[in-house]
C-alpha cells in the first residue's frame, strides 16, 4: 500500500534569497577588481589598502575558509605587485596594510571553521529530529478501510519536526479511526504531551469498541501525566471512526469541527463541542457524546487544527477557513484538497509565517478506479511540496 509522510513544512524565511547569495559571493571579486582599477587609473598617492583588507572580510559573509584564505592571499599578492610595480597603496602604511589583511583572514578563517561546525551540528540535529517526528508523527496511509486520506502538518517554529499537533489513523476492526488534535502551549512539554495522547490512543483505538472510551482512556493518560509532571497543560482532540458505507461517529472534545465540503458548498458538520482532554473530571455535565453523520459519495470531509482558522493576515483578520474551501471545483480528492488549502492559507498568512503550529486532514470515501474515480488538478504550493505533510 502506498504510504505519504505527513511532512512538518516550516514556514521559514530563509536569511538570503537566492540572488542575494549569489552576490554576496560575487562581492570580494567585485570590490577587489575594483580596488586595482582605482590603483591604476588615479594618481600615485592614492590608497587602496583598506579597500584591499575588506576583501577577505567580505568572502567570510559566503565563503568556507578555504576561499577566505585564497582571497586574503589574493589580497596581499595584489598589494605587492602593486607597490613593486610602482602604485604606492600609501607609502609607510604598507606594512600596517598587510597586518590588516593578515588579520582579517585569520579571523575570517576563524569564523568559517566555527560556522561550518555548527552547521554540521545543525545538520546532524536535524536528522535526529526527522527519526523523531517519523516515530511520533508515523506515515499517515494515503488508502485505508474504504478511504482516501491525505493531509499537511507545519511547525511553527522554524527547526521544530514535532510540535503540539498531532495526528494518526488506524484500521482497526472496528473500522477507520482517526486522531487530529491539538496539545495547549509548545515546546518540549507539548512534545511529551503529544507522545503520552499518542501512545494512548493508538492502544486504545484497537481494543474499545466505544469511540467515546477511546477518548476517555486519552483523557486518563494525559491526567496522570499531568500528576506526575506537575505541568497542567490540557488537549484539544476530534476523534472519528468510518465506516465504508460513508457512516461516520465523531467524538469532539473541545475541538474546532470539521467542514464537509462538497463541490457546490461547504458545511460545518454540528457536533456536541465536549470537553477538552486533560479536563474530565472537572466537567459539570458529560463531556463527551458521540455524533452521527453520513459522508456522501464525492464529498471530503476537512479537519483543521486551530493554526489554520487563527492564522492572521497583515490586517489582523482571521482566515476564513469555509469560504477558502467553498465553491473550488477539486472534485473528491483529498490530496487537492489540503494542497489548496496550504497555498491559501500561507498566502493569507502575515509574511507567510504560522504563528502556531497548523495541520489538516481530508479524507473521501474512496471510489474504484473501475467505477470512475475523479482525480482533481493539483495547484502549485507557495514553497515546499504538498506532503500526503515542516
Amino acid at each position: 500500500m502506498p504510504v505519504r509522510l505527513l511532512r512538518p513544512l516550516p514556514l521559514r524565511v530563509p536569511d538570503l534569497s537566492p540572488r542575494g547569495s549569489r552576490l554576496a559571493a560575487a562581492m570580494p571579486w567585485l570590490v577587489w577588481a575594483a580596488a586595482l582599477l582605482v590603483a591604476l587609473l588615479t594618481e600615485p598617492d592614492v590608497s587602496v589598502g583598506p579597500v584591499l583588507a575588506a576583501v577577505p572580510a567580505l568572502a567570510a559573509v559566503a565563503h568556507r575558509w578555504l576561499g577566505i584564505l585564497g582571497f586574503g592571499a589574493l589580497a596581499a599578492a595584489t598589494q605587492t605587485v602593486l607597490r613593486w610595480g610602482s602604485v604606492p597603496l600609501g607609502g609607510s602604511a604598507l606594512p600596517m596594510v598587510t597586518i590588516a589583511i593578515v588579520v582579517v583572514t585569520v579571523a575570517g578563517v576563524a569564523a568559517a571553521v566555527a560556522r561550518e561546525r555548527s552547521e554540521r551540528t545543525l545538520d546532524h540535529v536535524r536528522s535526529l529530529a526527522g527519526g523523531v517526528q517519523r516515530a511520533v508523527l508515523r506515515p499517515l496511509p494515503e488508502s485505508t478501510a474504504g478511504y482516501r486520506l491525505a493531509g499537511f502538518y507545519r511547525a511553527a517554529e522554524a527547526e521544530a519536526r514535532v510540535g503540539g499537533d498531532f495526528y494518526d489513523a488506524l484500521q482497526t476492526p472496528h473500522g477507520l479511526r482517526l486522531v487530529l488534535g491539538d496539545v495547549c502551549g509548545k515546546g518540549l512539554p507539548a512534545v511529551d504531551a503529544t507522545v503520552t495522547l499518542l501512545g494512548a490512543f493508538r492502544e486504545a483505538a484497537y481494543h474499545e469498541p466505544d469511540l467515546a472510551a477511546v477518548a476517555r482512556r486519552m483523557d486518563l493518560s494525559l491526567r496522570r501525566r499531568q500528576g506526575a509532571s506537575g505541568d497542567d497543560r490540557y488537549a484539544t482532540a476530534l476523534l472519528l471512526q468510518g465506516h465504508p458505507d460513508g457512516t461516520l461517529k465523531l467524538v469532539n472534545c473541545g475541538h474546532v469541527p470539521p467542514i464537509a465540503v462538497s463541490p457546490k458548498r461547504s458545511r460545518e458538520l454540528s457536533l456536541w463541542p465536549g470537553c477538552p482532554l486533560g479536563y474530565f473530571e472537572f466537567a459539570q455535565d458529560e463531556p463527551l457524546r458521540v455524533d452521527t453523520h453520513t459522508l456522501a459519495a464525492g464529498t471530503s470531509l476537512l479537519m483543521v487544527t486551530d493554526g489554520i482558522t487563527e492564522a492572521r493576515n497583515g490586517d489582523r483578520d482571521f482566515f476564513d477557513l469555509k469560504a477558502a474551501v467553498t465553491g473550488q471545483d477539486l472534485g473528491p480528492c483529498p490530496e487537492a484538497l489540503t494542497r489548496a488549502l496550504l497555498a491559501d492559507v500561507s498566502q493569507h498568512a502575515a509574511g507567510g509565517r504560522l504563528r502556531d503550529d497548523a495541520a489538516a486532514l481530508a479524507l473521501v470515501r474512496h471510489i474504484p478506479e473501475a467505477t470512475g474515480a475523479v482525480t482533481a488538478p493539483s495547484r502549485p504550493t507557495p514553497a515546499d511540496p504538498m506532503p500526503a505533510g515542516p
